[in-house]
């Protein structure tokens, strides 16, 4: 076997949104963050959010829909 478990296996979505996130703090942390890097950090994180509780999201979502168009 010359290849690690980890190059064999495919990444769960919720992994690679994790590298993402990873990527996108770490410039945060280094000062090199542009501010497309702080949007798109932040659209990763909800998303990721999504992943773990969807239903609760999406409740929420739908709540602040309905109260714009009231």
């Amino acid at each position: 076997m010359t290849q690690s478990n980890a190059k064999e296996w495919p990444k769960s979505a919720v992994e690679t949104l994790d590298q993402e996130i990873g990527t996108r703090i770490r410039r945060l942390s280094d000062g090199t963050a542009t501010a497309q890097d702080v949007s798109e950090a932040t659209r990763l994180i909800r998303e990721r959010a999504d992943y773990m509780m969807p239903g609760i999201f999406q409740r929420l979502r739908q709540q602040r829909a309905e109260k714009k168009a009231s």
